[in-house]
C-alpha cells in the first residue's frame, strides 16, 4: 500500500511540467515540455557530471564503490534473495550518495576558503555522516553474506538468517 502510494507521488511529482497550467510556475513564463525535457535531462547530465567528479577526485569514493563492486559480485555468487538483494541496494546507494554529499560540501567549504574552525567542523560533520552510513551498510552486509557463506560452506542454503529483517 505505502509502495503504491510513493509511486503515485512520484508520477505525480515527474509528471507535473506536462499539466497545461503554467508547466514550471518558478520560471518566467514557463516552458514548453519539450523545454521541460531537455532541461531534464541536462540535470541528469548534471548529476552524472557530479558523480564522475566524486569518483576521479575523491579516494573514498571510489573505495566506495569497489565496495559496491564487490558486494554485487557476491550477492550474484551466492545466490542472495530479492529481499537481501533490497536491502543491498539501499545499503549501497545511501553509503555512494551521502559520500557524494561529502564532496559537495567539501568543495563548497574549499571554495569560501580559510582555515576556520566552523569549516573544519562542517567538513568532519559530513565525514561522519559517511562514517555511520559506510558502518550500518557494513552490518548489513554481514546480515546478508555471513549466513550465506556459512551455509556455503557447509553445502546448503542457509536456514536461519543471522539477522532478520
Amino acid at each position: 500500500m505505502v509502495c503504491c502510494a510513493m509511486m503515485a507521488a512520484l508520477l505525480g511529482v515527474l509528471l507535473r511540467p506536462w499539466r497545461r497550467r503554467n508547466a514550471l510556475a518558478w520560471r518566467p513564463g514557463g516552458e514548453s515540455a519539450t523545454g521541460v525535457v531537455q532541461a531534464r535531462v541536462k540535470s541528469v547530465g548534471y548529476a552524472v557530471a557530479g558523480l564522475t567528479f566524486a569518483v576521479r577526485n575523491e579516494a573514498n569514493m571510489r573505495i566506495h564503490c569497489v565496495a559496491a563492486i564487490a558486494a554485487v559480485a557476491a550477492g550474484i555468487l551466492l545466490r542472495i534473495d530479492a529481499n537481501e538483494w533490497r536491502w543491498l541496494i539501499l545499503a549501497i546507494a545511501l553509503v555512494i550518495a551521502s559520500e557524494a554529499l561529502n564532496t559537495a560540501i567539501e568543495q563548497a567549504c574549499d571554495a569560501i576558503g580559510g582555515r576556520s574552525e566552523p569549516i573544519r567542523h562542517a567538513k568532519d560533520a559530513a565525514a561522519g555522516g559517511v562514517l555511520v552510513l559506510a558502518v550500518a551498510a557494513a552490518v548489513i552486509g554481514l546480515c546478508i553474506f555471513v549466513p550465506h557463506i556459512v551455509a556455503a560452506w557447509h553445502g546448503g542454503r542457509p536456514t536461519l538468517p543471522l539477522c532478520s529483517f
